[in-house]
């Protein structure tokens, strides 16, 4: 599997598992009665799939978009064959000089 595809695959994962435990943690505690509102709904495994598929996806595009941001280097190599990070430390653009 690609570098990259490892990359958004693991975060995603994490992003999904943090969503879900904050979720259980709502829940759990009963802020402002939404756990035991959704024991006595009619259909309490539809809520629940609700809330879990989308506090899942928010979670993991946020945990994703942090895990690109804060990367400090995406693998190219500019002038002097220096990384960005080392670009940007010597005073450089941190931008990947892509001429043709």
């Amino acid at each position: 599997m690609p570098p990259l595809i490892r990359f958004v695959v693991k975060w995603i994962v994490v992003g999904i598992g943090a969503g879900w435990a904050f979720a259980a943690a709502l829940l759990l505690a009963d802020v402002g009665g939404m756990g035991s509102l959704v024991w006595r709904s009619s259909s309490p495994g539809a809520v629940l799939f609700i809330l879990g598929l989308s506090f899942g996806i928010t979670s993991a595009q946020i945990t994703l978009l942090a895990a690109v941001l804060l990367r400090s280097d995406f693998g190219g190599k500019g002038p002097a064959g220096l990384s960005r990070l080392e670009r940007w430390k010597a005073g450089y653009s941190a931008e990947i000089d892509r001429a043709p």
